[in-house]
């Protein structure tokens, strides 16, 4: 006996709701027990088939929706009252709106998704990257993108300003609260890109170092993440060896530098670099991998070596710190600073995000005097510089040092 095609469980998009798969009432009259029932008398091929043709028919309803909040939008009939009523939040119901209002000027990517060949994460992000005249090429690329693939793509599209990477630095926050019913506490974290990069980094290595005895379960990751919260806190637990961040920075040729996917100012990637281990891979014109080279560091090793050993510990005024101790440029390089040792001192790391070029302030001055460093504001270190933004005074670099 031969399957019934799973076309045949389809359901036109002018039908009337409740009528379909394969029966005469609809989902409402059927109980989804009776329906597995039946579907256990198909073979696996005829499964895989109808659950092909299922994910299509959703997609294609879900354009006609669209379709109909188009229209419901020109009539200023839709608002963000929808979320409480389809029980999604604000933002997707304004997604939506969004969405709806680009496919009039997408048809190429907009027959696509008829089809049912793009997922509703697909649509509202190709969405945000075509236009009229990249429309037939997204609409062949996009079904063959993962969804992922496609929002950094559009994250890609706006590198963030140095006023963006300030507020998501201010917007740092730890808070929590005692349940008295449950007895424990709840909380959270608010942290800046590479902040909190790295602190994921490290409570995940801390993590994967919680290995179950041999024949017990992995405990959740959730309670392993919680417990490398409590011993990095605490020092309490098992003796491990110390588990240390290695947060990857991504520099395409195009676009911003990102960090786990999230796009960083130029200007926190120039703090960066100045401090970072550098693995260069070499790409072609289509992004392929054509060399890797050598990790290296922007700055010469001996030149960080010696500034280190001078300083000792941070050069911002007042601060005695001596661990986590960064690299900085009293001039920066976009500035027209150079790696000359007379333009580099050590700071600390949270002191570093308040400095040029990402921060509002500048040390001035002779760094290899005693006393001589001051700080400024930004805007009078730019002041002492031509308008090439070249160095002038007492931090004036030499040019690159050996």
């Amino acid at each position: 006996m031969t399957d019934p095609h799973p076309a045949a469980w389809r359901t036109a998009p002018d039908a009337a709701p409740g009528v379909g798969f394969g029966g005469s009432g609809g989902p409402a009259e059927v109980s989804f027990g009776d329906q597995v029932d039946e579907l256990r008398t198909h073979s696996l091929e005829w499964l895989r088939d109808a659950r092909v043709e299922a994910v299509r028919e959703q997609r294609r309803w879900r354009m006609r929706e669209l379709a109909i909040v188009r229209v419901l939008d020109e009539r200023d009939a839709i608002d963000d009252s929808l979320a409480a009523a389809d029980g999604v939040s604000v933002r997707e119901v304004r997604a939506a709106v969004e969405t709806a209002r680009a496919r009039e000027s997408l048809p190429r990517v907009a027959a696509v998704a008829a089809d049912g060949a793009l997922s509703d994460g697909q649509l509202t992000a190709v969405t945000r990257l075509a236009d009229v005249d990249s429309d037939a090429e997204w609409a062949e690329r996009a079904p063959h993108c993962a969804p992922a693939e496609l929002q950094r793509a559009v994250r890609a599209r706006t590198v963030p300003t140095v006023d963006e990477s300030r507020r998501r630095h201010a917007a740092r926050a730890v808070w929590g609260r005692f349940d008295e019913r449950e007895g424990a506490w709840h909380g959270g974290f608010v942290l800046p890109d590479l902040e909190g990069s790295a602190v994921m980094a490290v409570l995940e290595a801390r993590a994967e170092q919680m290995r179950p005895a041999k024949g017990d379960a992995w405990a959740p990751l959730r309670v392993r993440l919680a417990d490398a919260l409590v011993e990095s806190v605490t020092g309490h637990g098992p003796e491990r060896p110390p588990a240390r961040a290695h947060v990857l920075v991504h520099v395409p040729v195009t676009g911003p530098a990102e960090v786990h996917g999230v796009p960083i100012a130029h200007e926190r990637l120039e703090q960066l670099l100045a401090n970072a281990s550098l693995e260069v891979e070499v790409v072609d014109g289509d992004g392929a991998t054509v060399a890797m080279l050598p990790t290296t560091t922007l700055i010469p090793t001996r030149v960080m070596r010696a500034v280190r050993t001078h300083d000792v510990h941070c050069r911002w005024p007042g601060c005695t710190r001596t661990t986590g101790l960064e690299i900085h440029h009293l001039v920066p390089r976009s500035w027209g600073g150079t790696d000359d040792p007379n333009n580099l001192v050590v700071v600390c790391a949270p002191h570093h995000r308040q400095l040029v070029p990402h921060g509002r302030w500048a040390l001035n001055g002779a760094p290899r005097r005693v006393g001589a460093l001051r700080l400024v504001p930004a805007d009078a270190l730019l002041g002492r510089l031509g308008p090439d933004r070249s160095p002038r005074g007492a931090a004036q670099a030499r040019g690159p040092s050996g």
